[in-house]
């Protein structure tokens, strides 16, 4: 139980990115600076420089399309003043809030708890994920670095014990993360009308708002939503 748990720590780490030259608050320096859980990993996304851009930078909009694709977990992704806060069936809930950009880098901050019997509720964590990309041939291609870091002495004492399984199982999710990402982006570039035709209200229009003219283009291709 608490391994599958710890591994879904992870949930609340989807979006994120910013330069490490950056100064941040003193909390934030903390996860960055040590760690207790440090995972790296190559990224490859075929997909523009400014699609890309734009999909990190409206997080909520992708975790709504997120559910409308019913991936899996499927991820509740709501409105906050700062960012959005994400929960999924596991119990795991987390703020995430954009901390810095600049256009090759993105940077978000999260703090992570769960609303579950089994799981005590001092275990808690921070993390903050980097995406570093840039320009290539096919798409961008660059690394995405994940820093997590127990709220208190226990959690980050349970979380050295199995930093094998975590990393592991966060090597896993972002794997199928960027995935699926990559399957949205796709559509919203190649059938946007399939994409807008799934979308009303706020949502359309944020869609419109996040990327404009997409709606406008005739793909020549299917044009029913989901």
């Amino acid at each position: 139980m608490v391994k599958r748990s710890l591994s879904m720590m992870i949930v609340v780490l989807l979006f994120l990115a910013a330069p490490l030259v950056q100064a941040y608050e003193a909390h934030i320096e903390e996860v960055i600076t040590d760690p207790t859980v440090t995972c790296k990993k190559a990224l490859r996304v075929d997909v523009t420089l400014e699609i890309w851009n734009r999909a990190l930078d409206n997080p909520y909009l992708m975790g709504q399309l997120w559910e409308i694709y019913e991936f899996k977990p499927l991820y509740k992704v709501t409105r906050t003043d700062s960012g959005i806060h994400v929960s999924d069936p596991s119990g795991v809930t987390g703020n995430i809030r954009q901390i810095g950009q600049s256009d090759h880098t993105r940077t978000f901050f999260a703090t992570g708890a769960f609303d579950h019997w089994a799981v005590p509720s001092f275990f808690t964590a921070n993390g903050v994920v980097i995406f570093e990309y840039d320009t290539d041939r096919n798409g961008l291609s660059g690394e995405v670095s994940l820093l997590m870091r127990g709220s208190n002495g226990i959690s980050r004492f349970i979380m050295r014990i199995f930093s094998g399984i975590l990393t592991h199982r966060i090597d896993n999710r972002v794997d199928s993360t960027l995935e699926n990402m990559q399957i949205i982006i796709r559509d919203i570039v190649n059938e946007p009308h399939k994409v807008r035709g799934a979308l009303t209200g706020h949502l359309l229009n944020d869609f419109d708002r996040v990327f404009p003219n997409r709606g406008d283009q005739a793909d020549g291709r299917s044009k029913d939503a989901f």
